[in-house]
């Protein structure tokens, strides 16, 4: 049992190793990236994550609007889609469903979505005009899975980035200096 356990204490020791090497490793990486991000950036000062009292910003934590700002004005808005069935196709793919109780689509709630890049909040499920009941809680299990999918998806652009970057530090380490 001594030598059972003489191994274990081995083991832990080893891997208590490992792991502050794998840490360390990690460290010099995460370090590493951010001075290729830093040198990757514009000069232009981006915005605070924290307000003055050291809270989350509320401008920080704000939805990304679904196009570039300069397109999300109506008349640009109107010539892109024309009429309000392709732009509420596009809304759609992008949010899923509008929420129940979203009476109607007008090109006001087009540009306040795309705008926000998200619906504006419908009918409360347990007021007079909502409908309580599964019907709700399915599209809105449908709307988690279709945003599930589309940050999996980011998740995957962003580690091809991340391997791009690597890929590009190794290369430039490995290049003797001009």
């Amino acid at each position: 049992m001594s030598d059972l356990s003489k191994r274990f204490e081995a083991l832990m020791a080893r891997m208590a190793h490992t792991d502050a090497q794998l840490f360390r490793t990690i460290g010099e990486q995460n370090a590493a990236l951010h001075r290729i991000a830093e040198d990757m950036q514009p000069d232009a000062t981006p915005p605070a994550l924290t307000d003055q009292g050291g809270r989350p910003s509320i401008a920080a934590l704000a939805a990304a609007s679904l196009l570039p700002r300069e397109e999300c004005n109506l008349e640009q808005l109107k010539k892109r889609f024309r009429t309000l069935p392709p732009a509420r196709a596009f809304l759609e793919k992008r949010l899923g469903a509008p929420p129940q109780g979203t009476k109607r689509i007008t090109w006001a709630l087009v540009q306040q979505t795309v705008e926000t890049g998200q619906w504006p909040a419908g009918q409360p499920s347990g007021s007079p005009t909502g409908k309580s009941g599964s019907g709700g809680m399915a599209a809105m299990e449908q709307r988690l899975q279709e945003r599930l999918e589309r940050m999996e998806q980011r998740m995957e652009r962003m580690e091809l980035l991340l391997v791009q970057v690597l890929e590009h530090q190794l290369g430039s380490a490995t290049k003797p200096p001009p």
